[in-house]
């Protein structure tokens, strides 16, 4: 399972983005990427999955197939480790 997590900018929702994948990282086996909408990389998987807010979250298996998705918001962290464990 991979969490891939697009931002775009700096503000107060990205930074708590970037933290929760940081905690995440450290607490549980979760894989996570940051994506940067902006950059040519993060802006070709968000047109893949049709990401066009941030801060979203996506949940997807090793082959890209999405299991859960948080568009337009920060999950709780719980939220992220209960859809995770499944």
């Amino acid at each position: 399972m991979i969490l891939r997590v697009f931002i775009h900018g700096d503000g107060p929702e990205m930074r708590e983005a970037k933290d929760i994948v940081e905690r995440l990282k450290e607490t549980s086996d979760i894989e996570a990427e940051i994506l940067d909408a902006e950059d040519r990389e993060g802006k070709e998987v968000a047109e893949v999955y049709d990401i066009y807010t941030t801060p979203s979250f996506l949940l997807t298996t090793d082959e890209g197939v999405i299991l859960n998705s948080w568009i337009g918001r920060l999950p709780a962290e719980f939220e992220l480790k209960a859809a995770a464990s499944v």
